[in-house]
């Protein structure tokens, strides 16, 4: 395989309980490297109500360095509060451009800040970590990347470290032309639970040894399956509860993303436009509609499959939707498994989930980036932090 085209080579898995078996995976190559970026306190920020603004900036990093390496195709996940990337090497002084450039609009936008940082293949390696890669498909226009070996959570600690991180992360001010936010959308109004709650869902496992944890993780995901049901029956978004929203307070964030640097009347400009597409999407989703070759009686049924509702960096995460006594049969699992210190794990329920949105087109080439309402991943790494504090 060549460099660049590593990612796209790799062979698709058509199960996700395939991303435990080590025998899918590649190794990323030396000339690689690792993108982290999150909003820094983010907790702070969900407790003071700015959890939909939180989740924005996560996907944020995502538009603006897939943006960067088109038309090369990298891989990338979502963590609810930031989100972790491959880029090639050749590829660092766009992407640092455009991760500076989002932490500027950040600060500048919503008053929030953003770590980012660039940690090279070989770094990892150099610390006894590896950054493994493996994908696998979600559905027929979505292939969801996994990272396995322990080199993503080394990355993100490097980056959250002030000193040992000092000459990896990126500070400074960049210009709205040294970024582009293009296909990131903002316009859902969040998706009430079919069973009762929502569920973020993060288990780590401590066992020595990435094959003792693998074979760990794949237990936990049988026995997830076993509670909640197939995908079908646990999925946490659902047609009959997708609503566009016309609320400021919800737009505000794709408004600010997408008018960085143009002022107020950029802002309501932009902000008039979501409202304006919305408005001419409900026409077209209510009369079942076929325009510009997009048939529109097909895209909620698509954006509800298009969805990361699990996924595996290194950690187990998932958004789900079921009721209060599925979770009571999951934590009483889990609590046996971190007792016998196999693991710690948070969970965090809500009543609904929410999402944003990364289009490429209309016709089905169009992500999800899900996450519980309320901070769902941001709250469930909280706890299970605190866990591992307390043991």
């Amino acid at each position: 395989m060549t460099s660049d085209g590593f990612y796209a080579d790799l062979p698709v898995l058509d199960d996700f309980s395939g991303v435990c078996a080590l025998g899918n995976y590649r190794e990323l190559p030396d000339d690689w490297c690792i993108v982290v970026g999150d909003v820094e306190d983010s907790t702070g920020a969900i407790r003071a109500g700015l959890y939909k603004g939180v989740n924005v900036l996560g996907v944020s990093i995502i538009a603006a360095v897939q943006n960067a390496a088109k038309p090369l195709a990298i891989p990338c996940i979502f963590g609810g509060d930031g989100a972790s990337l491959a880029i090639p090497g050749r590829l660092v002084p766009k992407a640092r451009q455009a991760l500076v450039a989002t932490r500027t609009m950040a600060e500048h936008q919503f008053g929030l800040h953003l770590r980012v940082g660039i940690v090279p293949s070989f770094a990892i390696k150099a610390a006894g970590k590896q950054v493994l890669v493996a994908k696998h498909r979600v559905s027929r226009y979505f292939v969801q990347c996994a990272f396995a070996g322990g080199g993503i959570e080394y990355a993100e600690s490097l980056i959250k470290d002030v000193e040992a991180g000092r000459e990896f992360r990126l500070e400074g001010r960049a210009a709205p032309e040294d970024v582009d936010f293009s296909g990131l959308e903002c316009r859902w109004q969040a998706v009430p639970s079919r069973h009762g709650e929502t569920i973020s869902l993060i288990v780590k496992a401590l066992a020595p040894g990435i094959e003792k944890q693998s074979a760990f993780y794949d237990e936990v995901i049988d026995r997830v399956h076993s509670i909640y049901g197939d995908d079908d029956q646990c999925r946490p978004l659902h047609e009959e509860g997708l609503r566009m929203s016309y609320d400021p307070r919800k737009l505000q964030f794709e408004a600010g993303v997408r008018s960085f640097g143009g002022g107020r009347i950029s802002w309501l400009r932009r902000y008039l436009f979501i409202v304006a597409q919305n408005l001419i999407g409900w026409v077209f989703f209510r009369f079942r509609m076929q325009t510009g070759g997009v048939p529109w009686d097909q895209y909620k049924p698509d954006l509800v499959l298009n969805t990361d509702f699990r996924k595996f960096d290194g950690l187990l995460r998932e958004v789900i939707s079921g009721t209060a006594e599925q979770r009571a049969r999951l934590t009483e699992y889990l609590e046996e498994r971190r007792a016998a210190r196999e693991c710690v794990y948070g969970i965090h329920a809500s009543p609904s989930a929410l999402f944003t949105c990364l289009i490429s087109n209309r016709h089905g080439d169009h992500l999800h980036f899900v996450d519980g309402a309320d901070g769902g991943y941001a709250m469930a790494a909280a706890a299970m932090k605190e866990q591992l504090r307390n043991m």
